[in-house]
């Protein structure tokens, strides 16, 4: 059984291969000749991608024996220089993982016209990479890369000669990293949209497996997979890009289509996902997306951001308000200034971010710093109204340290060409407060929205759509900055923000509108 990759193919990508040049990670080295695993790599994101040869598809792709044979050495060379010696980056648990399921998924491409000795070598490290995977799976913590594992064992148990016993305990314990991962409204645990294309186009051709075999598909994947097709329409803007929250960074465009292209049931988005944490304002062309649940924990801390009550706005296919989002390449300098609130579209209070990092990140390979502390409790209230649905939230984010609470309100209005906002900062004492904060209600643009002062309290806004907006607020000094969108297609890019300054207690609540004009 040789399983399907949903994963769009590109054969200029299998040219650049075999002439040399391998782009991975926003990263090109030309090896001049060279094993590709013998160079020094740009970086741990190029080095990743290298190693989980997910490229095979692209050698598929070309359709042509110079691709298949050009493969073969390749995988044979990996073989050779890294199979038997299991440390290193080549060997990390999701790495290894998404090699094992390229290989099986590719095998085909591989061992067609194989002699011997290859097709002797490349089952021995396949089946080796196996067995090391179900050795260190038990000891995992339960996150992502525990995840990844168990889909990858999964896929071995069908394609690989059969054993009854390792068959019955894959499906097992797939099943229940499943049940602990995807939560019941369709979102992954971490609390990042970003992984949900990655985990469709795993977990279609598993199931895949199963009936082509003529056995039964696990109960809790086929409920996976129908719960994470609406959340994931439920993060994507109308463009195809999906929300930048919690490690969300450039989206795959073509990677979300695919995987959607094979949504029968055309399951629509959710208004909001009460377990993930997020609301959904929809209406006319206009699309709100916003973070309203706590700061992620245990293993997802490492890669949560201080964005509670943070949002996203699009109009048609022109996002408008965004968060920054992540830099795609994986650069230490930008990965923590990309977490801290002020890189989201959110209210800032005293220049602190509503969630604090405990650690250090010495070097690329360690663990970035992790959430220590953060909103634990967010109220929220939905209004369920067609004609202008909206949302309150508070969260108590700042309350240990500056002992107020944040409250956020947004609604759509007038078939979705206004939007009218208002930020709170609330003190739940009795009595008097001597002390004064300043606050700023940042509103990141996204890069190519121009945007332009109309008067003192007003920014006109366009788009390349040859929409105009008018952003206008009631308090504050209202200001255009500069801004990062750490999300642009070859790294960080320079754009714009809206700033509204101000102190408390003098001004404790700020109402914004943004109306189409």
């Amino acid at each position: 059984m040789v399983p399907p990759d949903l994963r769009p193919t590109d054969p200029l990508v299998a040219r650049d291969i075999y002439e040399g040049r391998y782009s991975f990670a926003g990263r090109v080295v030309d090896t001049g000749g060279a094993s590709p695993f013998s160079v020094t790599p740009p970086s741990i994101g190029w080095e990743d991608s290298l190693h989980q040869f997910r490229w095979l598809r692209h050698m598929k792709g070309a359709q042509s024996d110079l691709a298949s044979n050009n493969a073969r050495a390749l995988v044979n060379d990996w073989i050779l220089s890294h199979g038997r010696n299991l440390s290193g980056n080549a060997w990390k648990m999701k790495v290894t993982a998404a090699r094992v399921i390229a290989w099986m998924q590719y095998s085909r491409l591989l061992l067609i016209d194989s002699d011997a000795v290859f097709y002797r070598r490349f089952m021995g490290s396949l089946a080796r990479q196996v067995r090391y995977l179900r050795g260190l799976a038990s000891s995992t913590n339960d996150d992502l890369d525990a995840l990844n594992v168990r889909i990858a064992l999964a896929y071995a148990s069908q394609v690989l000669p059969p054993s009854a016993r390792f068959e019955k305990a894959a499906s097992k314990n797939l099943e229940n990293q499943l049940r602990l991962q995807i939560l019941p409204d369709g979102g992954h645990a971490s609390r990042c949209p970003d992984v949900l294309p990655g985990l469709l186009a795993d977990l279609l051709p598993l199931a895949q497996c199963y009936v082509s075999a003529s056995k039964p598909v696990p109960q809790e994947l086929v409920r996976a997979i129908d719960r994470i097709f609406p959340a994931l329409r439920f993060f994507r803007h109308a463009d195809g890009h999906i929300a930048l929250f919690h490690g969300a960074g450039g989206t795959n465009l073509n990677l979300t289509a695919a995987v959607l292209r094979h949504d029968q049931n055309g399951a629509q988005p959710l208004g909001h996902m009460p377990h993930s944490g997020y609301q959904r304002l929809a209406r006319g062309g206009t699309i709100i997306l916003a973070d309203t649940g706590v700061a992620p924990s245990g293993a997802y801390a490492f890669g949560g951001h201080a964005s509670c009550l943070a949002f996203e706005m699009s109009s048609g296919r022109q996002r408008l308000i965004v968060n920054s989002g992540i830099d795609g390449l994986r650069r230490e300098r930008y990965r923590e200034m990309a977490r801290m609130t002020a890189a989201h579209s959110t209210l800032v209070l005293d220049d602190t971010s509503s969630a604090r990092f405990a650690g250090i990140a010495r070097s690329p390979g360690d663990r970035p710093p992790r959430i220590a502390s953060g909103p634990s409790t967010v109220r929220i209230e939905r209004r369920e109204d067609p004609a202008k649905p909206g949302f309150a939230a508070q969260h108590d984010g700042y309350l240990r340290q500056f002992g107020l609470w944040h409250e956020r309100a947004i609604s759509l209005h007038d078939d979705g060409t206004r939007v009218d906002g208002h930020d709170r900062l609330i003190h739940p004492g009795r009595q008097g407060v001597d002390h004064q904060y300043q606050f700023d209600i940042r509103f990141h643009l996204h890069p190519v929205v121009h945007a332009s002062r109309e008067d003192a309290r007003t920014i006109h806004l366009s788009t390349d759509q040859g929409e105009s907006w008018l952003f206008s607020a009631n308090r504050g000094d209202v200001t255009l900055e500069d801004s990062v969108y750490f999300a642009g297609i070859a790294g960080p890019v320079r754009s714009r923000q809206i700033v509204i300054a101000d102190f408390w207690p003098q001004t404790d609540t700020v109402e914004w509108i943004i109306r189409k004009v």
